[in-house]
């Protein structure tokens, strides 16, 4: 498996293109996954093409494993009819454009007329008048059929994200079953982020992971602390009993989790996420890197920038037992 980190670039708020290569490459990253603003707008890739974008990665040795698509806001599932047709649009438009760049999976949410409260009343049965959650798999089922079919006309993979507390239902295992029961596609599978699943309680998460073998299309990791103080001051309807960190910093168990994933059929990427307060920004970054790169076969030599690493997927074994 290689080394990523998410970023953006080309935007006022963000570095240049050159400028998070040459950190990248520093810094010993394989690969980055780049969110589909600035310099990886969808127009403005078809229109300018890909060669810029290439060229510069290449030449500091790195790839572009993955886009980054969606947020609460751009994510295709939405309240408003209007808003959910504009997201539906552009995501055409950003598998376009990750079939030109050659990247072969994009990373979304589903998105979420109803933000994480599609379950309804709690202590309800399932199908109880305020379980909506049928509802969602159904819009679901309607809004991403279009865009699977288009992403594997395309070649491209589809990662739904799979985290919570934001618009997006497929975020606990019994949601992703759902999801990936409604669109059957080799095209269409997940995006491993263990650190939603142990504040969530969903544990272990290792046995999570090799329950859905062969869906991990990539992986975008954090880890996660969870306080037993503040969770007895304040529940589980508290913010504060439970924090992101960078791998290393939290309490997953790393060594296991990506002997998971290997056993699951996942040979890709590691994607860092940084939301952890405690080492904002490139910093955390850096840490989380070198926390996962022992785990993994030390590299013989960094990628020559003649094509990527073949993409397993994680397609070779069912997901089913």
């Amino acid at each position: 498996m290689d080394l990523s980190f998410s970023t953006s670039t080309g935007t006022e708020e963000t570095w240049s293109l050159e400028e998070m290569a040459e950190w990248a490459a520093a810094h010993e990253f394989d690969c980055v996954r780049l969110a589909t603003v600035g310099d990886l707008d969808p127009e403005r890739v078809l229109t300018e093409g890909p060669d810029r974008i290439k060229s510069v990665l290449a030449r500091h040795g790195l790839y572009l494993a993955a886009l980054q698509a969606g947020s609460t806001t751009g994510a295709p599932l939405q309240e408003d009819p209007a808003l959910m047709d504009r997201n539906q649009a552009r995501m055409l438009r950003i598998i376009d454009a990750a079939a030109v760049l050659g990247v072969p999976v994009i990373v979304t949410n589903t998105g979420s007329p109803l933000r994480w409260h599609f379950y309804g009343m709690p202590s309800s049965p399932p199908g109880n008048p305020t379980d909506r959650s049928r509802e969602m798999v159904a819009l679901f089922k309607e809004r991403f059929t279009p865009l699977v079919r288009h992403a594997e006309e395309k070649g491209v993979k589809i990662a739904l994200d799979t985290a919570v507390r934001m618009g997006n239902i497929a975020c606990v295992p019994e949601m992703w079953e759902r999801c990936l029961d409604a669109i059957p596609s080799d095209y269409l599978g997940l995006s491993c982020d263990p650190s939603h699943l142990l504040w969530l309680h969903v544990t272990p998460v290792e046995d999570a992971i090799r329950l859905f073998a062969g869906k991990w299309y990539y992986a975008d990791v954090k880890d996660c602390e969870i306080s037993p103080q503040m969770l007895f001051r304040q529940g589980i309807i508290g913010n504060w009993w439970w924090q992101y960190r960078v791998p290393g910093r939290g309490q997953l168990n790393w060594g296991t989790i990506i002997g998971a994933l290997s056993e699951s059929g996942y040979d890709y990427v590691l994607c860092v996420e940084n939301e952890d307060r405690g080492v904002p920004g490139l910093e955390g970054f850096d840490i989380g890197r070198r926390h996962l790169a022992q785990f993994l076969p030390e590299k013989r030599r960094r990628w020559d920038g003649r094509r990527p690493p073949q993409y397993g997927g994680g397609v070779r074994v069912p997901w089913r037992p």
